[in-house]
Protein backbone atom coordinates (compact mmCIF):
# COMPACT_ATOMS: atom_id res chain seq x y z
CA UNK A 1 0.00 0.00 0.00
CA UNK A 2 1.56 3.13 -1.17
CA UNK A 3 1.89 6.32 1.49
CA UNK A 4 -0.05 9.32 1.41
CA UNK A 5 3.05 11.21 -0.09
CA UNK A 6 2.09 9.04 -3.44
CA UNK A 7 -0.93 11.01 -3.55
CA UNK A 8 -0.20 14.69 -2.88
CA UNK A 9 3.30 16.30 -1.87
CA UNK A 10 2.73 19.50 0.05
CA UNK A 11 4.87 21.97 -0.15
CA UNK A 12 8.01 21.45 2.81
CA UNK A 13 8.94 24.86 4.45
CA UNK A 14 12.53 25.91 5.32
CA UNK A 15 14.19 28.84 6.93
CA UNK A 16 15.10 30.11 3.39
CA UNK A 17 13.20 28.62 1.08
CA UNK A 18 10.22 26.07 0.15
CA UNK A 19 10.26 22.95 -1.60
CA UNK A 20 7.33 21.92 -3.78
CA UNK A 21 6.86 19.18 -6.34
CA UNK A 22 7.97 20.55 -9.80
CA UNK A 23 5.42 21.82 -12.15
CA UNK A 24 4.70 22.17 -15.82
CA UNK A 25 5.33 25.99 -14.96
CA UNK A 26 8.90 25.11 -13.88
CA UNK A 27 9.58 24.22 -17.52
CA UNK A 28 11.26 27.50 -18.67
CA UNK A 29 12.81 28.64 -16.04
CA UNK A 30 14.69 25.28 -15.24
CA UNK A 31 15.15 24.84 -18.55
CA UNK A 32 16.93 28.26 -18.69
CA UNK A 33 18.84 27.11 -15.11
CA UNK A 34 19.77 23.53 -17.01
CA UNK A 35 21.56 25.16 -19.99
CA UNK A 36 23.81 26.97 -17.75
CA UNK A 37 27.38 24.50 -18.27
CA UNK A 38 28.32 25.02 -14.66
CA UNK A 39 25.13 23.66 -13.10
CA UNK A 40 25.08 20.83 -15.57
CA UNK A 41 28.92 19.84 -15.41
CA UNK A 42 28.69 16.60 -13.22
CA UNK A 43 25.42 15.02 -14.01
CA UNK A 44 23.48 12.92 -16.46
CA UNK A 45 22.53 14.81 -20.08
CA UNK A 46 19.69 17.39 -19.41
CA UNK A 47 16.38 17.25 -21.48
CA UNK A 48 17.39 19.15 -24.69
CA UNK A 49 14.67 20.92 -25.52
CA UNK A 50 11.66 22.80 -23.59
CA UNK A 51 9.33 19.43 -24.67
CA UNK A 52 11.30 16.89 -23.39
CA UNK A 53 11.65 19.12 -19.78
CA UNK A 54 8.06 18.87 -19.50
CA UNK A 55 8.02 15.23 -20.01
CA UNK A 56 10.74 14.86 -17.47
CA UNK A 57 8.51 16.69 -15.40
CA UNK A 58 5.41 14.57 -15.92
CA UNK A 59 7.53 11.47 -15.71
CA UNK A 60 8.86 12.53 -12.09
CA UNK A 61 4.91 12.66 -11.22
CA UNK A 62 4.09 9.38 -12.48
CA UNK A 63 7.09 8.26 -10.43
CA UNK A 64 5.87 9.74 -7.45
CA UNK A 65 2.26 8.54 -7.86
CA UNK A 66 4.26 5.12 -8.51
CA UNK A 67 6.23 5.31 -5.16
CA UNK A 68 9.30 5.33 -6.77
CA UNK A 69 10.59 9.05 -6.14
CA UNK A 70 10.03 12.70 -5.79
CA UNK A 71 11.25 15.77 -7.13
CA UNK A 72 11.15 19.32 -6.13
CA UNK A 73 11.83 22.50 -6.98
CA UNK A 74 13.96 24.51 -4.53
CA UNK A 75 12.22 28.03 -4.61
CA UNK A 76 14.35 30.73 -2.48
CA UNK A 77 12.09 33.23 0.07
CA UNK A 78 11.57 36.36 -2.07
CA UNK A 79 10.61 34.27 -5.24
CA UNK A 80 8.09 32.00 -6.78
CA UNK A 81 10.16 30.14 -9.40
CA UNK A 82 12.07 27.15 -8.87
CA UNK A 83 15.93 28.07 -9.35
CA UNK A 84 16.73 24.57 -8.68
CA UNK A 85 15.46 20.47 -7.97
CA UNK A 86 16.25 17.74 -5.20
CA UNK A 87 15.29 14.69 -6.49
CA UNK A 88 15.06 11.28 -4.42
CA UNK A 89 14.39 8.21 -5.80
CA UNK A 90 13.59 4.93 -4.16
CA UNK A 91 15.07 1.64 -4.62
CA UNK A 92 12.56 -1.07 -5.26
CA UNK A 93 13.00 -3.61 -3.02
CA UNK A 94 15.16 -1.64 0.06
CA UNK A 95 14.42 1.07 2.46
CA UNK A 96 17.48 3.17 0.64
CA UNK A 97 17.23 5.41 -1.91
CA UNK A 98 19.53 7.82 -4.16
CA UNK A 99 19.18 11.90 -4.22
CA UNK A 100 20.83 14.01 -6.48
CA UNK A 101 20.66 18.15 -6.25
CA UNK A 102 21.26 20.80 -8.90
CA UNK A 103 20.80 24.80 -8.03
CA UNK A 104 21.13 27.52 -10.20
CA UNK A 105 24.75 29.27 -9.77
CA UNK A 106 23.60 32.92 -8.88
CA UNK A 107 22.16 30.67 -5.19
CA UNK A 108 25.91 29.10 -4.52
CA UNK A 109 27.23 29.68 -1.15
CA UNK A 110 24.45 31.71 0.13
CA UNK A 111 22.25 28.87 2.20
CA UNK A 112 20.22 27.42 0.27
CA UNK A 113 21.61 24.48 -0.56
CA UNK A 114 21.78 23.54 3.01
CA UNK A 115 18.32 25.07 4.33
CA UNK A 116 16.63 23.04 1.16
CA UNK A 117 18.67 19.80 1.39
CA UNK A 118 18.29 19.75 5.26
CA UNK A 119 14.07 20.15 4.40
CA UNK A 120 13.86 17.09 1.71
CA UNK A 121 16.17 15.15 3.81
CA UNK A 122 13.87 15.47 6.96
CA UNK A 123 11.00 14.39 4.30
CA UNK A 124 12.95 11.38 3.39
CA UNK A 125 13.42 10.00 6.60
CA UNK A 126 10.15 10.86 8.61
CA UNK A 127 7.34 10.22 5.53
CA UNK A 128 8.75 8.35 2.83
CA UNK A 129 10.48 6.36 5.54
CA UNK A 130 14.15 6.05 3.84
CA UNK A 131 16.94 4.20 6.04
CA UNK A 132 19.63 5.54 4.10
CA UNK A 133 20.39 8.42 1.40
CA UNK A 134 22.95 7.47 -0.95
CA UNK A 135 24.67 10.54 -3.45
CA UNK A 136 27.24 9.41 -6.33
CA UNK A 137 28.92 12.58 -6.89
CA UNK A 138 31.81 12.98 -9.63
CA UNK A 139 35.38 13.32 -7.71
CA UNK A 140 35.83 16.25 -9.58
CA UNK A 141 32.81 17.71 -8.01
CA UNK A 142 34.34 19.30 -4.48
CA UNK A 143 31.34 21.65 -3.92
CA UNK A 144 28.77 18.53 -4.00
CA UNK A 145 31.05 16.52 -1.93
CA UNK A 146 31.42 19.29 0.65
CA UNK A 147 27.98 19.64 1.23
CA UNK A 148 26.65 16.72 1.78
CA UNK A 149 29.39 15.92 4.45
CA UNK A 150 28.30 19.16 6.54
CA UNK A 151 24.80 17.41 6.24
CA UNK A 152 26.49 14.44 7.59
CA UNK A 153 27.24 11.70 5.28
CA UNK A 154 29.77 9.20 5.10
CA UNK A 155 32.18 8.73 2.38
CA UNK A 156 31.51 4.67 1.65
CA UNK A 157 33.62 4.16 -1.62
CA UNK A 158 34.58 5.26 -5.28
CA UNK A 159 32.75 4.12 -8.37
CA UNK A 160 35.13 2.49 -11.58
CA UNK A 161 36.79 5.62 -13.72
CA UNK A 162 34.66 3.87 -16.75
CA UNK A 163 31.96 1.77 -17.39
CA UNK A 164 31.87 -2.41 -18.08
CA UNK A 165 31.43 -1.86 -21.57
CA UNK A 166 35.01 0.40 -21.65
CA UNK A 167 33.81 3.88 -21.56
CA UNK A 168 35.52 6.39 -19.99
CA UNK A 169 33.24 8.64 -17.51
CA UNK A 170 34.28 10.28 -14.47
CA UNK A 171 35.15 8.73 -11.21
CA UNK A 172 32.35 8.88 -8.66
CA UNK A 173 32.60 8.87 -4.98
CA UNK A 174 29.77 7.24 -3.22
CA UNK A 175 28.86 9.17 0.35
CA UNK A 176 25.95 7.43 2.84
CA UNK A 177 23.61 9.32 4.79
CA UNK A 178 22.07 7.91 7.57
CA UNK A 179 19.43 9.78 9.96
CA UNK A 180 21.31 9.47 13.03
CA UNK A 181 24.53 10.86 11.35
CA UNK A 182 22.02 13.82 9.98
CA UNK A 183 20.48 14.66 13.68
CA UNK A 184 23.78 14.36 15.25
CA UNK A 185 25.76 16.36 12.93
CA UNK A 186 28.20 19.37 14.02
CA UNK A 187 26.20 22.22 13.08
CA UNK A 188 28.31 25.01 11.39
CA UNK A 189 28.04 28.65 12.94
CA UNK A 190 24.22 30.45 12.19
CA UNK A 191 24.48 33.18 10.22
CA UNK A 192 22.51 36.13 11.30
CA UNK A 193 18.79 36.12 9.34
CA UNK A 194 19.65 39.60 8.09
CA UNK A 195 22.73 38.59 6.88
CA UNK A 196 21.19 35.21 5.35
CA UNK A 197 18.02 37.52 4.14
CA UNK A 198 21.00 39.86 2.39
CA UNK A 199 22.51 37.09 0.21
CA UNK A 200 19.40 35.82 -1.01
CA UNK A 201 18.18 39.33 -1.99
CA UNK A 202 20.73 39.43 -3.94
CA UNK A 203 21.01 36.12 -5.41
CA UNK A 204 17.20 36.79 -6.49
CA UNK A 205 17.86 40.15 -7.76
CA UNK A 206 21.02 38.73 -10.14
CA UNK A 207 18.97 35.71 -10.98
CA UNK A 208 15.38 37.44 -11.75
CA UNK A 209 16.89 38.24 -15.50
CA UNK A 210 17.40 34.79 -16.52
CA UNK A 211 15.15 32.42 -14.51
CA UNK A 212 12.01 33.73 -15.68
CA UNK A 213 8.20 32.38 -15.64
CA UNK A 214 6.92 31.48 -19.01
CA UNK A 215 4.17 29.42 -20.26
CA UNK A 216 5.28 25.49 -20.66
CA UNK A 217 5.30 23.85 -24.04
CA UNK A 218 2.29 22.86 -25.83
CA UNK A 219 4.30 19.41 -26.60
CA UNK A 220 5.45 17.08 -24.36
CA UNK A 221 8.07 14.56 -25.57
CA UNK A 222 8.88 11.67 -22.40
CA UNK A 223 11.99 12.46 -20.98
CA UNK A 224 13.08 9.82 -17.96
CA UNK A 225 16.19 11.51 -15.88
CA UNK A 226 17.96 10.71 -12.31
CA UNK A 227 20.35 13.95 -12.02
CA UNK A 228 23.77 11.34 -11.39
CA UNK A 229 22.48 8.33 -13.04
CA UNK A 230 25.74 7.24 -14.91
CA UNK A 231 23.89 4.55 -16.94
CA UNK A 232 22.46 7.90 -18.91
CA UNK A 233 25.64 8.86 -20.00
CA UNK A 234 26.56 5.77 -21.36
Amino acid sequence: MLDAWTDRVPPLHGDLTTLREVAAGDVFTLFTLFSDPAVTAYMAPPPPTLAKFAGFVEWSHQQRAQGRGVCFGIVPDGMTAAVGILQVRLEPTLSDAEWGFVLSTHFWSTGVFSDAANVLVEFAFTTMHVERLEARIAQRNRRARTAVQKLGARFETTLAGSSPQGIPRDPESVWILREHDWRDRARDPRVSAHDAAQRIRTAVEAAEGDLRRSDAPETVEPYPLFLFDRRRRE
